[in-house]
């Protein structure tokens, strides 16, 4: 079984709910050189994503997912997310693509696997947000960001929901959003997509060990887009640095084991990176904590381009065939505890 952990989904009734809205993140128009729509921040001044409104169709989707041999997706709503906003918008927002993404997984239970989003300006609603998404809608994780409208994710006050994430053994899947670099790279969005989301994914995984999330909540397993930022190729460096100072560390911070050891619990996805980056990562974290993302619908041929190179690269990389079953599906159902 092919399951594809990074498949994204903007449901419509999640998009009218946010223009409706009208808050700190809204729909730019059409930008006049490339035709592509922008979500722009208020708050921080500048755009944070780009919009995508392919992939609705889900006959067209199942389509592309049996052409390209994509058993299963694993639908998530890309940043921007309900988290950006407060209060009793917050929820509409949650609700409104909870709900969507519901319906399509029951729709369509063999092809498709839900994350939810939650409203986490309030731990309060978010815990009964979360309840409502897992025993009434049947999603299966929480579709989480690196940082949660520009606030970190090792803050105590976000316990109880781990907590609770804990008891349902639901993992979290933690995709980069707009981070606080946006601001300091500065120029555009391009270079923030780039670079900036990367190093962002690393603060948000290296907060959660030291703020020890991982250490307090090991029933909740982390997956991270995009390989996990850039951890695996600093992983020499983190290596060197942290040599003689294993015991500084641990009593400093109260972990109880060494930090290197706690990153490579982390679970990261593949998505459209190339066989030649794909060997650095399986070095740092193994192939028992690789699963299958390509970031589908973005991208060229209604996001099937993405998909492609995705599978193309696992392929270069020449594995043993039970190492490559695991990257493929093996590892993401043990995760969300399929049946397969």
């Amino acid at each position: 079984m092919i399951i594809d952990f990074q498949a994204h989904l903007f449901p419509e009734t999640y998009i009218e709910a946010l223009r409706r809205l009208n808050g700190d993140v809204i729909l730019e128009p059409p930008d006049p050189h490339s035709g592509m729509t922008y979500f722009y921040d208020k708050q921080l001044g500048c755009r944070i994503n780009t919009a995508t409104f392919q992939g609705r169709d889900p006959e067209r989707r199942i389509e592309h997912m049996d052409r390209l041999g994509i058993d299963v997706q694993v639908l998530s709503v890309p940043p921007p997310g309900a988290d950006r906003f407060e209060g009793e918008d917050a929820l509409v927002l949650a609700r409104a693509a909870n709900d969507a993404i519901a319906q399509l997984c029951r729709r369509y239970p063999k092809r498709f696997v839900g994350l939810a989003t939650l409203p986490t300006c309030s731990v309060q609603d978010s815990l009964n947000e979360l309840d409502r998404a897992v025993n009434e809608l049947g999603l299966s994780g929480f579709g989480c960001y690196t940082n949660l409208n520009g606030k970190p994710l090792d803050r105590e006050d976000l316990f109880p929901l781990y907590e609770r994430l804990a008891t349902y053994r639901t993992p979290v899947y933690l995709h980069p959003t707009a981070p606080l670099a946006t601001q300091a790279v500065g120029l555009d969005i391009m270079p923030v997509l780039i670079f900036a989301w990367a190093f962002d994914s690393t603060v948000a995984m290296t907060r959660l060990i030291y703020g020890r999330v991982l250490e307090r909540f090991p029933e909740v397993d982390f997956v991270v887009a995009d390989v996990g930022g850039v951890l695996a190729f600093f992983g020499q460096r983190a290596v060197n640095i942290y040599s003689g100072r294993t015991e500084e560390v641990r009593l400093r911070y109260g972990l109880k084991e060494n930090p290197l050891e706690s990153f490579r619990r982390f679970y990261v996805d593949t998505a459209d990176h190339p066989a030649s980056t794909l060997r650095c990562v399986i070095d740092f974290f193994g192939p028992d904590r690789l699963v299958l993302g390509t970031n589908y619908p973005y991208g060229p041929e209604e996001g099937c381009r993405l998909v492609k190179n995705s599978l193309k690269a696992i392929d270069d990389l020449g594995l043993e065939s039970e190492e490559r079953k695991k990257i493929l599906g093996g590892n993401a159902a043990r995760v969300l505890r399929l049946d397969v």
